[in-house]
Formats: C-alpha cells, sequence, structure tokens
C-alpha cells in the first residue's frame, strides 16, 4: 500500500500510539505536520522516503520518548533541511538517528557537539548531507555507547576527529570523501568493536599504514584507505586480522614488498594467513619486491588488484591454482 495526500490530525486520537512508521510513501512534498509534537508516546518514528519536504520542525523535541529517529531520503528532490540541532538534544532517550540526505548546509559548526549531548544515542547515519562544517574537538564523550557513525560524503574539511579512539563500542565506521586532512588516530587500530572503517577519497588524509595496520584489531572485516596519503609499508601483524574480509589501500605512498609469513605459524583458526580476505586491492603504489606465495593461497580471495607498482620477478606458478 502507498500512502499519499494528506496527514490529518485525527491521528491524535491515538493516545497511546507508540510506533509510527510513514516510511516509503508518497506524500509528494508535504511538511511534516506540526501536530506530530503531540505525540508524547511514540517510541519510534520512521518518515524516510516518504515525499516530505521543507524544514524539519524543531517541534519534534517534544517527543522526549522517542527512541527510533528516521528521516532520510534517496533523493534530492525537494529534500529536507535543518536549521540547526540544537532542539535535537531534547530527545535524551534517542538510540538511532537516521538522516541520510537531509540537507545540513545551513547547520553551523556545533553540530557534533550537539549530538554528543545524545547520551544514548547508538546509531548516527547522516550520508551525503551536505555538511560543510569541522567535526568539533569534543572534551568529553557523552555518546559513549555509540556503535555506528556513518557519515560519508560530506565536505567537512576537517582534521581527523581524534576523539572517535575513545569510544570502545565502535563497530562502524565511514568517513569517507569528506576532505579530512592530516593525521589519522593510530588509536584506531585499538579499537577492539571494530568491524568497518572506511576513510576513503579524502586525498590530504595522511598516517603511517603499517602503524595502523599493526594494532591489535580482533573483529575487523572491513578497510578502506585508498585514495588518501599513507606511506609506510604492509606489515607482517595484518596476518593477525583474522576476519578481514576487504583491504582497499590503493592510490597511495606505500613503499616495500609485500609481507612474508613463516609457514609454521597459523595465527587464525584456520590454516594461512588472512583466511576470509575476498577482496585486495593494493594498486597505484610503490610496492616491490617479488610476489609471496600467500597470495595464491588465499581461498576465498575474488577481487585482486596490483596494478601500477614496481613488482619484479615471473609470476608463482602457484598462481594457477587461482
Amino acid at each position: 500500500m502507498n500512502l499519499s495526500g494528506e496527514i490529518l490530525p485525527s491521528l491524535l486520537k491515538l493516545k497511546s500510539l507508540r510506533y509510527l512508521d510513514l516510511s516509503g510513501n508518497t506524500f509528494e512534498g508535504i511538511v511534516i505536520p506540526n501536530f506530530f509534537r503531540s505525540l508524547k508516546n511514540l517510541h519510534y518514528l520512521n518518515l524516510s522516503n516518504g515525499g516530505f519536504s521543507g524544514v524539519v520542525p524543531p517541534t519534534l523535541a517534544n517527543l522526549s520518548n522517542l527512541q527510533f529517529l528516521d528521516l532520510s531520503s534517496n533523493e534530492f528532490k525537494q529534500p529536507l533541511f535543518v536549521k540547526d540541532l540544537e532542539w535535537m538534544t531534547s530527545l535524551v532517550s534517542l538510540k538511532i538517528l537516521k538522516m541520510d540526505k537531509v540537507d545540513f548546509s545551513m547547520e553551523g559548526s556545533q553540530w557534533m557537539e550537539e549530538l554528543n549531548r545524545l547520551p544514548l544515542l547508538t546509531e548516527l547515519h547522516l550520508q551525503d548531507c551536505g555538511l560543510s562544517r569541522p567535526i568539533s574537538s569534543l572534551s568529553s564523550i557523552n555518546f559513549t555507547s555509540l556503535s555506528i557513525l556513518n557519515s560519508g560524503g560530506n565536505n567537512l574539511q576537517s582534521k581527523f576527529p581524534t576523539w572517535l579512539r575513545n569510544i570502545s563500542s565502535i563497530t562502524f565506521i565511514d568517513l569517507s570523501s569528506n576532505d579530512l586532512y592530516g593525521q589519522t588516530s593510530l588509536g584506531l587500530g585499538e579499537l577492539p568493536n571494530l568491524q568497518h572503517l572506511d576513510l576513503s577519497w579524502n586525498t590530504n588524509l595522511t598516517g603511517s599504514c603499517s602503524q595502523l595496520l599493526s594494532g591489535s584489531w580482533k573483529k575487523i572485516e572491513f578497510l578502506d584507505l585508498a585514495r588518501n596519503n599513507f606511506l609506510g609499508t604492509i606489515p607482517t601483524s595484518i596476518g593477525n586480522l583474522c576476519n578481514l574480509k576487504h583491504l582497499d589501500v590503493s592510490h597511495n605512498g606505500l613503499t616495500g614488498s609485500l609481507p612474508e609469513f613463516c609457514k609454521e605459524i597459523k595465527n587464525c583458526s584456520s590454516e594461512g594467513v588472512l583466511p576470509e580476505l575476498r577482496e585486495l586491492h593494493l594498486s597505484s603504489n610503490k610496492l616491490m619486491g617479488r610476489l609471496p606465495e600467500w597470495l595464491s593461497q588465499l581461498k576465498k580471495l575474488t577481487n585482486l588488484d596490483l596494478e601500477d607498482n614496481k613488482f619484479q620477478g615471473t609470476i608463482p606458478a602457484s598462481f594457477e591454482t587461482f
């Protein structure tokens, strides 16, 4: 069923309404009704891809019991927009916030400080929002349960937010295509629950690849550092990343040869190094030396890109087993 037309205030007759999902409809550019502020028992509000437009009403601050709010859109026609987020600090019960492709271009520089005042927040989705203000340097972390930070595709033009290294609960970070610059925090490699890290396409972001990959990650599955300015070598300790499925360090300044692993050492419970690896992208670096035998032993590998490097010697015969 696809809803359209007007949303009537008679909805307020549902005095005990806790769950309201109007997503995926075609309301054709109507504004979010102001009377929604009176639905004070709501715990869940999903208006994503519903065809709403105009300003996100600050009166939603009245919904202090709200735990889930999704205003995201999959299109840029008549997008929702916010003028500031000060009102959102009243949503003290909020756990999941999704506002992908909501227009934040009028939001000031304090947006992250304001969101940091949501102590129960576990998921923050702000992809392709037109954010163009630096990520604040947070003096203290209030959203200590944050698990997902998805803010790719903005224009933050900011130094890397080093405060991320202090959120041990975080599992997913996407800060790709944000014009971040400067040094990444080596503390990222010590985040115990991190599974997904995407810092690709920031161009001026730099750091030591060898130090970052020498961290104590136990759960990392997806690591994309492509199209930045990471330097150094690929360390032998990469063999400790037993759950890694996707590694992309292409278009950086990596040097040296690919690591060799002692046959006697099995870092993972299954045989061989990097037993879960599906994709390995090493193109457009300054890597050299011979191709190691272990590359041909990556049983689950489906995509290998080594172009535009300085590798030498013959391709090992074992590569015929790919």
